[in-house]
């Protein structure tokens, strides 16, 4: 038996903001935060990153408008941590972050971004990090989208910290058709896998009055479609972020593999598996 209350679960996501308005989002977001340090303040997407991501984990369901998000009961607040698509500094970083867990309704923290590895940011991170879980939030990261094998773009924060704080786990994206395969070459410190080519997202511009839909790919949509499922989970029962990482890592099958045949210490993540582990454990 499925437990027959579904409890509606909060996700926080620090990317570019949102597309303002967009259908697929009515009735999903929160209360958002400018972490950007641009003027005026403001939640609105310029790059794209943001919106798709949201799509990705929870747009709306049956509204008759574009794609279904994996999650239905799930509310959304955005976090602009940057307003272009050059990526964030560190001050923008750690106003996202601390804005983040000032937070009190966050169950988990998509954050689909890396940043260069550098010691003073990984410090942060570490800590961060680590009080994210202390709070109960699960955080859920990237890796790069990067064919630099063994190259610094193995060593991307926060991804390279995942596996050294329990409650954090980095996803790589790997391909449809091949899902054991990477999409790019330089994920060793991922958790797990996630097929993410060819996904559909909603983006903050229109033609015409119609807005426009996109086909992706990468460890960011893999990291947003990750978000949804957990937000599925977490709507049988409130799981804690070990919880949760334990049944997502008991959930994955095989080995990945790069596209040059070199093999991965994880597996693919099988969705369906996890649902019913948590169905199981929720009973």
């Amino acid at each position: 038996m499925i437990p027959a209350r579904l409890l509606s679960s909060s996700m926080t996501l620090e990317h570019t903001g949102i597309a303002p308005g967009h259908p697929e989002f009515e009735g999903k977001l929160l209360e958002g935060y400018d972490a950007s340090g641009a003027w005026p303040e403001s939640l609105t997407d310029h790059s794209g990153h943001g919106t798709a991501m949201a799509g990705v984990l929870g747009a709306n369901i049956n509204n008759g408008v574009g794609i279904a998000g994996i999650a239905d009961r799930v509310k959304m607040r955005v976090i602009r941590m940057t307003h272009h698509v050059n990526g964030a500094g560190y001050a923008q970083a750690t106003r996202s972050w601390e804005a983040a867990l000032t937070l009190d309704d966050t169950d988990v923290i998509v954050f689909a971004n890396v940043m260069p590895f550098e010691h003073n940011l990984s410090l942060f991170f570490k800590r961060i990090l680590k009080k994210a879980v202390r709070k109960g939030i699960l955080v859920l990261v990237s890796t790069t989208n990067s064919d630099n094998v063994d190259g610094p773009e193995e060593n991307v924060l926060p991804c390279s910290l995942a596996n050294s704080i329990s409650g954090v786990l980095c996803i790589a994206g790997t391909r449809a058709k091949e899902e054991l395969v990477l999409s790019t070459g330089a994920a060793k410190l991922a958790s797990f896998g996630v097929p993410s080519t060819r996904v559909v997202h909603p983006s903050p511009t229109r033609n015409g009055s119609e807005w426009e839909y996109f086909r992706n790919w990468g460890s960011s949509a893999a990291t947003a479609a990750v978000g949804g499922l957990v937000a599925l989970m977490k709507s049988f029962k409130n799981f804690k972020p070990r919880e949760i990482e334990r049944i997502l890592l008991n959930s994955t099958k095989e080995r990945c593999r790069t596209n040059s045949g070199e093999e991965m210490l994880y597996g693919v993540l099988r969705p369906e598996l996890a649902i019913r582990q948590a169905i199981a454990v929720a009973r």
